[in-house]
């Protein structure tokens, strides 16, 4: 019970931040996949020993260990030979001058999933480096709900004076959000490839191939689980015998770990797709967002009825983009009404700031 609750709090949003579900997606659940799925290959109540040799002269914990560090290998012709004539298990048969394809990803897979992990990770440490906790202290505690209003029209009042002595100073706070939701694009692609290059090349079309699969002839098919996490491989090792003479063994090994990795990669790959296809559906919008002014206004509009048309109608025309981005997440962190009473006091403050503007010239003229 205790580390699903664990679970549950890293999940758990603690502060007023500016975020999204995209953001999250990356840094909170995918970054927890890869982890959980790293914790996995090495669990051993899974599968136990991660490889076993089948071999009566050399001792089993040499065998094994030297399969282990030295790395298994397949023989692809023999991988679509059908079984028993001349081929135990798929890619297991005589090498003789044959191409083979050598196996050590699986020594790997647990550093390289954590690896990732941070990688997705990377996009929202950088932000909050940046950020410096500014919209924190911005907000000042208006993202809990107090039944003090007079508490409450204070902070409301001293936010709203803040935002007029900043005014159009935070485009540059904005730019590095949105420049890290693209950082977040380039990682989930770059793992993609990354992941491919890592198992060989294999990974862009195992999805495809996984799903293929079941509509193949099945006098000809052959499993894209099991050529690129073959579950029974070969393995060569070679000692001074009697006589001094070089002796080869030729031996098979169970790759137990197998069985987990295949589950874990067909996931990752249907997820990073997924996420790849979120993400940049999700940047579009941000595009959309940062042109088109209207957009901005009726995303405003709908966050913050609560103020009225005129109010938000002014705080429209007078604020830039980067304003325009923080007050949108000051409503996201806030309660739908005191968002508005902000907004009112906001709007009533710039229309005072506005009026001091204008004045001025005649003042001086007289």
């Amino acid at each position: 019970m205790m580390k699903y609750l664990a679970v549950a709090k890293i999940l758990k949003k603690h502060t007023a931040q500016v975020d999204n579900a995209v953001f999250h997606l990356h840094y909170r659940i995918t970054c927890l996949v890869f982890l959980i799925a790293g914790a996995l290959v090495t669990a051993k109540e899974f599968v136990g020993t991660p490889i076993q040799c089948i071999q009566k002269v050399i001792p089993k914990n040499v065998i094994n260990t030297f399969c282990y560090i030295m790395a298994t290998f397949s023989v692809p012709r023999h991988w679509d030979k059908p079984l028993g004539d001349g081929v135990p298990h798929p890619g297991v048969g005589p090498d003789e001058d044959d191409e083979i394809v050598y196996h050590a990803y699986y020594q790997w897979v647990p550093f390289v999933l954590v690896l990732q992990a941070v990688m997705f990770y990377l996009p929202h440490f950088l932000w909050k480096n940046s950020e410096g906790g500014l919209f924190s202290t911005i907000i000042g505690g208006l993202e809990r709900m107090s039944l003090d209003e007079n508490a409450r029209h204070k902070k409301e009042k001293a936010l709203s004076q803040y935002m007029i002595k900043h005014l159009h100073t935070h485009l540059g706070w904005a730019i590095k959000f949105f420049l890290c939701e693209a950082l977040c694009l380039v990682v989930v692609v770059g793992n993609i490839y990354f992941t491919d290059y890592f198992l060989g090349g294999t990974f862009l079309q195992y999805g495809t191939e996984v799903i293929n699969f079941p509509d193949m002839d099945p006098n000809t098919r052959v499993d894209p689980m099991t050529r690129i996490f073959p579950r029974v491989t070969k393995c060569t090792f070679r000692k001074f015998g009697g006589s001094g003479t070089i002796e080869t063994h030729d031996t098979m090994c169970v790759l137990a770990v197998n069985i987990i990795n295949e589950k874990i990669y067909i996931f990752l790959w249907f997820w990073l797709v997924l996420l790849t296809a979120v993400t940049a559906l999700w940047l579009v919008y941000r595009v959309i967002v940062i042109v088109s002014a209207d957009v901005r206004f009726k995303l405003l509009q709908a966050r913050g009825r609560w103020a009225g048309r005129p109010n938000l109608d002014l705080i429209a025309k007078k604020c830039n983009l980067g304003d325009w981005f923080l007050i949108y997440h000051l409503g996201r962190n806030m309660e739908p009404t005191v968002y508005g009473e902000f907004l009112k006091e906001f709007a009533k403050e710039l229309e005072n700031s506005v009026s001091t503007l204008e004045r001025k010239p005649m003042l001086v003229g007289s």
